[in-house]
């Protein structure tokens, strides 16, 4: 019997936890003033944008029938986080798309209230797309590795947290906001309680641990001890978020197909 979700949705996943957690970047740098910290926010949604784009790709082409994504949005039921996931994924692909079309031109410190709007919009939308993927996988209650409510704060908080690191390579200088940089440690500390209960209450498994070690554990090293390696400390984050998904789908999926 072939498993639901393949290679594709790994990928997909990890593209919509880019685009969530750099969009809300985006939203803060891009109601500053200073000039760098425009720049970052401009390029943040660049990412935002092209992530969730190759993203959908990859969503659709996991589908046996790639048409059925567009007739689920039209699908009534309201209990549904396929559905809504759906919903959240093309709006915040929309506002996206909005967003950079209303920024791409302008300079620090010429935001409309409107524009404002707009952004507190996206960021809404972004944390919705990092949430729904926690639900739809809790719906498939027959796999024990996602019959835990715990599932949905550690894909949240893995993927805001690596659209946080994508963000790093692509920033004008150090403009990332002070409370950004506690928000960043809260949720790695919080991510790895999150972890460890999780892991403890599935049972330990290879890809587990490589997350909990080079996803969470090795950011918060180089945060704690060499807060100068951001970059390592990023790479090692967005490796980690890799590790998160694939593990939640291939070990989830092979204990019954």
């Amino acid at each position: 019997m072939e498993a639901p979700f393949g290679i594709q949705i790994i990928v997909y996943l990890f593209l919509a936890g880019v685009a969530a957690g750099s969009a809300w970047v985006a939203t803060l740098l891009l109601a500053r003033e200073q000039p760098n910290a425009f720049v970052t926010g401009k390029r943040a949604l660049t990412l935002a944008l092209g992530a969730i784009a190759i993203g959908i790709f990859f969503l659709i082409a996991d589908l046996a029938n790639p048409a059925a994504f567009f007739l689920v949005l039209t699908y009534a039921n309201t209990h549904s986080p396929i559905a809504w996931g759906a919903r959240i994924v093309t709006a915040f692909a929309l506002i996206c798309l909005f967003s950079w079309a209303l920024f791409r031109n302008k300079g620090p410190g010429d935001v409309s209230v409107g524009e404002q709007a707009v952004l507190r919009l996206l960021q809404l939308l972004a944390l919705g797309l990092a949430i729904y993927p926690g639900f739809v996988l809790l719906q498939g209650k027959a796999v024990a590795l996602w019959n835990s409510w715990l599932i949905v704060p550690m894909v949240a908080l893995s993927g805001l947290h690596a659209g946080f690191a994508a963000t790093s390579f692509i920033k004008a200088g150090d403009v990332l906001p002070a409370g950004l940089k506690v928000a960043e440690r809260v949720m790695l500390v919080a991510l790895l309680f999150v972890t460890i209960a999780f892991l403890f209450g599935s049972g330990i498994s290879l890809l587990g641990v490589l997350f909990l070690l080079i996803g969470v554990l090795l950011p918060l090293l180089f945060i704690l001890k060499f807060p100068s390696a951001v970059m390592p400390a990023s790479f090692s984050v967005l490796v980690g978020a890799v590790l998160l998904r694939a593990w939640l789908i291939t070990d989830g999926q092979s204990l019954f197909f």
